[in-house]
């Protein structure tokens, strides 16, 4: 009965948002997720991030239907009082719904075997190229060829993360172990893909907070704390995958006639990355930026605000390996990558529809507004420096972690 049922207020609530006192509200119910935290698979920075808020669309983009019937053990009995759903999110949540429907979350597509069996072309090219022929030229070429095989493999690595890749958990994982640590460029940091994950999904949650999305922290080391290592899953693996790579390629390296054409290979294949990380900077660095937690009730607002879409032939879809539709990615983050062109519209008919703003640039374009964006931050600095007031958000970026 209702008068059976126990409500707290959102003041309430708010005050669950400290390690060890996690609370969460999910369609009203109100959950206790501070054990939970340690073994949540999105690691506890999400958790860490949200508490305290209503999390409905965030849990609904991130969870597929069977993680609902998990919910009940962690119902601390009480509800939202005076709990409400925005016009927004009503339509979000209707096209979750749809999408769901006809079966969208479930139709990997083919773009994986596509992706893996070029990927695979790729490395052959590259082996033959530098165990049997001597020329410089087939060298620099090979070391292009590995980089583009590095780059399909991180994007493979990248929807593996978020479990799109195959259909079952197990084959997806061993997808991530592969691509993620074996095979590409992302290794040569000595990043494993399980610490990606861990931070992906905080810069998911937290889309250009520059309190609580790492992708926007870029401090000039990777982990300050031994408590990072012993945080990943699959620690073994991921250290094995990391070696395993660490062998190979500098075995590569060394079947090389001589020492120029080995520096001329790496640095080669250095420059070649650089195109990626291009790519990953256009998505988030021109976009708009805030301080402090996200708010688990304006999640769509906070995605459209915080992301750039690349606008692109549908021929270029390999190239930028999906992401390009930013957008759609982070609203949907289950939707295999195949489907990101068609529901595309959609959600630009969404954004108009509530007045949001929705950003498609061409590649040239996005390039020019971050470089702009980065210009405008420096010149930002130069006053502060000056005057020692800060004026808008771009100076926040640049000393909010000190």
């Amino acid at each position: 009965m209702e008068c059976d049922k126990k409500y707290i207020t959102i003041q309430q609530l708010e005050q669950h948002n400290k390690p060890g006192d996690l609370w969460v509200s999910i369609n009203g119910k109100v959950y206790n997720v501070s054990d939970w935290s340690k073994y949540h698979p999105g690691g506890e920075t999400p958790l860490l991030n949200l508490a305290g808020k209503d999390v409905t669309d965030a849990f609904t983009a991130y969870h597929p239907a069977t993680a609902w019937q998990y919910l009940n053990k962690f119902f601390t009995g009480y509800r939202l009082k005076d709990y409400k759903v925005s016009e927004v999110s009503k339509d979000y949540r209707n096209l979750i719904h749809e999408f769901t429907k006809v079966g969208m979350f479930e139709n990997k597509g083919h773009t994986a075997v596509f992706t893996l069996t070029s990927v695979a072309a790729m490395f052959g090219f590259v082996f033959y190229g530098v165990l049997c022929c001597n020329s410089l030229w087939v060298h620099l070429c090979s070391a292009m060829v590995l980089v583009m095989a590095w780059i399909q493999s991180a994007y493979i690595g990248h929807d593996s993360g978020h479990y799109i890749v195959m259909s079952g958990h197990g084959w997806n994982k061993l997808v991530q172990l592969i691509t993620g640590n074996c095979l590409t460029g992302n290794c040569l940091t000595g990043i494993s893909i399980a610490w990606w994950k861990w931070t992906h999904n905080a810069h998911h949650i937290a889309c250009n907070s520059l309190d609580c999305d790492p992708d926007l922290q870029h401090i000039p080391v990777f982990a300050v704390s031994s408590w990072l290592f012993n945080s990943v899953q699959d620690r073994t693996l991921n250290i094995m995958g990391i070696i395993v790579f660490w062998t190979w390629f500098p075995l590569l390296v060394s079947w090389l006639p001589n020492w120029s054409h080995r520096v001329m290979f790496v640095l080669t294949s250095f420059v070649v990355t650089s195109i990626q990380h291009v790519q990953f900077c256009l998505n988030h660095f021109s976009a708009n930026v805030y301080v402090g937690p996200p708010n688990g009730n304006d999640w769509f607002e906070k995605q459209t605000n915080g992301t750039l879409d690349i606008s692109c032939s549908p021929w270029m879809d390999w190239f930028f390996g999906g992401l390009q539709f930013q957008l759609e990615h982070h609203l949907f983050p289950r939707l295999p990558r195949c489907h990101l062109r068609q529901v595309a519209p959609l959600v630009k008919d969404l954004c108009n529809k509530h007045n949001l703003p929705y950003k498609s640039l061409s590649f040239w374009e996005a390039n020019e507004l971050t470089i702009r964006t980065l210009k405008m931050a420096a010149m930002e600095a130069r006053d502060v420096n000056n005057s020692g007031v800060s004026k808008n958000f771009l100076w926040e970026a640049v000393t909010i972690h000190g």
